[in-house]
């Protein structure tokens, strides 16, 4: 990086503050307490994690504390799905993701284009909003923020801000949990001046459930919300799915894939796109799985409705990036993994094309 570039992230780093809602705000009603869970995972001390990840291994993986409170006049900056306090601090618990300080614009941070938004808001989009991060991320934590006894009962009329379209799974998944005294309401993150924020009177905000790469939801919470969707008939047990990715539009397909799916049809596994599939389907499909093999992507959320199967997941680098396994560990599920050799290309993230080795993949086939 040049000197330049080196000044610009110094000087955004002395600028741009974060700061948790336990510092900020120590004194408020904590409502809807989530005590942390705790699952056994002495075999990620074995696994080679991705970067930021890494932190998390450990014997034993807790899921964080997590609870709702109502802030008042606060800043929403939609095009980070981050909310700001009064003197423009980043609240770090607004976050889904790791973003480094230095990758956010000033001028969306610290704009005077504000509007104002009255009575009590929640927030239902955040940074990443993909099949996963709606399951396992936002869902949970809207959950938590629409449960009973956060505001009085004489003032609960709620708008649910979102800055990007709600899209048709979104709208599956909510409909169990929005209530007549719920108004969508949708924003923007630009005016005719350039970016816009939002000043809300009072935000009513939860922790996430989970951390950051980790799909681990508190068993307690996890079931309340998926049972909702599950069929109600007994499983089947009969569903070996192989996840393609062939027409994933961001990459991660397997070079290789005719010659895995001519293997694994060996094995009773059937080819699954999830992008022709809609989500009740998926749901029913993946209540009577007894086995799923995938490369690291969304399908694999389908997880949460199956029991006590075994997991495959493939890698397009020489290490794991954990959301996954986590969330098959919590789940109770077989969980095997298997990764390429490729070198890791900035460029392209976690969407590199890759090579499975088939003499890998038929040693776990057996063991499955």
């Amino acid at each position: 990086m040049n000197l330049l570039g080196q000044l610009k992230k110094k000087f955004k780093r002395a600028i741009i503050k974060s700061v948790s809602i336990d510092t900020a705000y120590n004194n408020l009603s904590k409502h809807n307490v989530v005590l942390p869970e705790t699952i056994a995972t002495p075999e990620a001390l074995q696994m080679v994690f991705m970067g930021e990840a890494k932190l998390l291994q450990a014997e034993t993986h807790s899921t964080p504390l997590a609870y709702t409170v109502i802030l008042e006049d606060v800043f929403y900056c939609p095009e980070y799905s981050i909310i700001l306090t009064k003197d423009r601090k980043i609240i770090s618990d607004s976050q889904n993701v790791n973003k480094p300080i230095e990758d956010f614009k000033l001028d969306c941070l610290f704009t005077s284009n504000v509007e104002d938004i009255s009575g009590y808001s929640v927030i239902w989009h955040q940074t990443t909003n993909n099949y996963y991060h709606t399951l396992i991320e936002n869902l949970p934590r809207f959950y938590l923020t629409s449960l009973h006894n956060v505001i009085p009962n004489n003032d609960n009329h709620i708008k649910l801000l979102h800055s990007r379209k709600i899209f048709d799974m979104e709208k599956f998944y909510l409909s169990k949990f929005i209530s007549p005294n719920i108004e969508i309401y949708p924003v923007s993150n630009q005016a005719s001046r350039g970016t816009q924020i939002f000043r809300l009177e009072k935000l009513i905000l939860s922790k996430f459930l989970n951390h950051c790469s980790s799909g681990f939801i508190p068993s307690k919470y996890r079931n309340q919300i998926f049972d909702k969707f599950l069929p109600q008939r007994p499983r089947a047990r009969n569903k070996r799915i192989f996840i393609s990715r062939k027409q994933a539009y961001n990459g991660r397909h397997i070079r290789n894939e005719s010659e895995i799916i001519e293997l694994l049809y060996r094995y009773g596994f059937e080819v699954y796109q999830m992008e022709k599939i809609p989500p009740e389907q998926q749901i029913e499909l993946f209540y009577d799985a007894e086995a799923v093999v995938a490369s690291h992507g969304a399908g694999l959320t389908n997880i949460l409705f199956s029991e006590n199967i075994k997991v495959l997941e493939f890698f397009p680098y020489p290490f794991v990036i954990p959301h996954y396994y986590y969330l098959a560990k919590s789940m109770g599920h077989r969980y095997y993994y298997l990764c390429s050799d490729c070198q890791y290309n900035a460029t392209l993230g976690w969407n590199n094309d890759f090579t499975v080795d088939i003499k890998q993949l038929q040693k776990i086939l057996e063991r499955f």
